[in-house]
């Protein structure tokens, strides 16, 4: 049993085919323009194999890209050679990272902070997001929530003979510590394998004390990929904030 993001490297922009990246750009735009935010310099938190972080350049900004993953990032970093995209690509921890620049914004997408799974290092997270900002700099991230874990968001599978990554996943989620432990099976026409995904349920006041905390304002939370409020039904929220302007 391997941990995250390892032997699925390989076959993860397969896998992740299906996902509407196109709309999550919109959205991305949508929000940036809700923070009235123009951008320039975008860093892509948890970059992943760059899917995301490709579309932002391809829309004419200047972006990075920053994952744990060394097996994640070496992916993103072929794609982008083989196209000749001008995009820099970092392995580093999120609690830890120190790229030796700042940015206009910086997003996070898809869960990504769910797996940061201590308190103590989503607020260290938050602090090194806030320290490769410029100052009035906008983050924009989302998170899985504790409605989603209950509702078993996680116990999925594709097993069709079609399918160029089969998988089957199941979820095995602990209330009271709001964590949920994943285990993945996937299978291929040229392996098998598995991995272990763990993720935490951040409780949004948490996260909103935590920003504060870090040194962000105007601190916004919608409903995933709408401009609504979370209700208690939310699978899904994403957050938008600005980190405080210079004295």
């Amino acid at each position: 049993m391997s941990e995250s993001f390892g032997p699925i490297a390989r076959h993860y922009d397969r896998l992740m085919a299906p996902v509407p990246y196109d709309m999550w750009m919109g959205y991305f735009r949508l929000l940036l323009d809700r923070m009235e935010a123009e951008p320039e310099t975008i860093l892509d938190v948890c970059c992943g194999t760059g899917a995301m972080t490709e579309r932002i350049h391809q829309d004419g900004f200047r972006v990075a890209g920053v994952d744990l993953s060394p097996e994640m990032i070496e992916v993103a970093r072929q794609k982008a050679a083989a196209q000749g995209l001008g995009i820099d690509y970092f392995v580093a921890d999120a609690a830890e990272m120190d790229l030796g620049r700042r940015f206009d914004a910086a997003l996070s997408f898809f869960d990504s902070f769910n797996y940061i799974t201590d308190p103590g290092r989503l607020q260290l997270a938050l602090e090194r997001v806030a320290a490769h900002l410029n100052p009035g700099g906008v983050f924009i991230f989302d998170l899985n929530t504790d409605f989603a874990f209950r509702e078993k968001m996680f116990d999925q599978h594709d097993t069709r003979k079609k399918a160029a990554v089969k998988y089957d996943w199941k979820g095995d989620y602990d209330p009271e510590r709001r964590l949920i432990r994943v285990e993945m099976r996937f299978w291929t026409d040229e392996e098998s394998f598995r991995e272990v995904h763990v993720q935490r349920a951040h409780p949004l006041d948490e996260v909103q004390q935590g920003l504060e905390a870090a040194g962000f304002e105007d601190i916004c939370m919608f409903d995933g990929y709408t401009l609504d409020r979370p209700h208690k039904r939310s699978d899904r929220v994403h957050l938008a904030c600005r980190l405080a302007a210079a004295p």
